[in-house]
């Protein structure tokens, strides 16, 4: 309370003091009053007018939902393509579309984007579809097979190019084919004249036969299969040289002239080398030339003989085991 307002009570309490028969010390006085030194001193300010919570307005710009359509009808689309965003099924996923998680409708193959409602699935829902040509309607008539890429591509099958003509514009011919015929039968008698031949002595001793008992019976079968083995791998490798050097004899014979800028006809590099052998083939290339390539050879021919004796070590037991077999049996 302010000062001024307290004068009077003070006045008061100070004329009773001096009036009363029992005088006591002005604090007892106040203390009577109860009015408090503190407050008197201070004061105290109530409010009048209860306070309000403060105003917020709206952001005039929120972040937009960018909700609805993305794609018209007709309009193409790829796999993935979103073609309409919404809050709950306002549309509904039809023909080659999938409904996401948050009801947001996509593309689940490339084509065009369709609008429809199909009376036999639901009387009331609107579907979305993608069909393949942009001519279909949907729904497609029920029974109708099912219209599936299985990730192919429709293309127009090009017609095969016509022949080109030997003839150019000028009415000269292009390439020029000059075929010399040569008998395999008279160049393999030059090549077996020309090469020479050991005669053998009319002579021949007679040896006398022994018959073969025990482990030589399996070695001599052995040898009669490893001899036999080695003469079919000698014939096929012979069938396949004169099959090759057949291919080189007509190869050489077929010589083909092309037309050059300044009118002459010429053989080309590439059939000029061919003339020597297969391609990929050139004298020397046999020998290994890098480091790497040394030893990669190496390497090669090494698990190769490893490869042998280990298999003749097991030829070898077996050998040992079949006539320890026979043994015992005669025992």
């Amino acid at each position: 309370m302010p000062l001024l307002q307290l004068r009077r009570p003070l006045q008061r309490a100070a004329v009773a003091a001096t009036t009363s028969t029992s005088f006591g010390l002005l604090s007892e006085s106040l203390a009577a009053l109860r009015i408090d030194a503190n407050a008197a001193v201070q004061g105290r300010r109530y409010a009048s007018v209860k306070s309000q919570g403060a105003y917020r307005l709206k952001p005039k710009n929120p972040i937009p939902k960018k909700l609805g359509a993305k794609k018209t009808g007709d309009q193409f689309v790829l796999p993935g393509n979103i073609i309409y965003k919404q809050r709950g099924t306002i549309w509904h996923a039809g023909e080659n579309t999938i409904l996401g998680r948050d009801h947001t409708i996509h593309a689940a193959v490339t084509g065009y984007v369709k609008y429809y409602r199909d009376p036999q699935r639901h009387p009331k829902r609107q579907y979305i579809g993608v069909v393949f040509d942009k001519e279909d309607k949907l729904p497609y008539p029920p029974g109708m097979p099912r219209k599936r890429k299985l990730g192919m591509i429709a293309q127009r099958i090009a017609p095969e190019p016509a022949p080109k003509e030997n003839i150019g514009p000028s009415g000269i011919p292009l390439t020029v084919t000059r075929v010399t015929e040569i008998e395999p039968e008279a160049a393999d008698s030059e090549k077996t004249a020309s090469r020479p031949t050991a005669t053998l002595p009319s002579t021949t001793l007679a040896l006398p036969k022994k018959e073969l008992t025990g482990g030589s019976v399996v070695i001599a079968a052995l040898i009669k299969e490893k001899l036999a083995a080695r003469r079919a791998h000698n014939a096929a490798a012979r069938q396949k040289r004169l099959e090759k050097e057949a291919e080189l004899r007509q190869r050489q014979a077929t010589r083909i002239f092309r037309l050059q800028k300044d009118y002459s006809y010429r053989e080309t590099n590439w059939e000029i080398g061919r003339l020597v052998g297969d391609p990929g083939v050139v004298q020397g290339t046999e020998k290994v030339g890098s480091r790497k390539a040394k030893l990669r050879y190496k390497r090669k021919r090494d698990n190769k003989k490893l490869l042998t004796i280990k298999m003749n070590a097991l030829a070898r037991a077996a050998r040992r085991e079949e006539y320890l077999g026979r043994v015992k049996a005669k025992r």
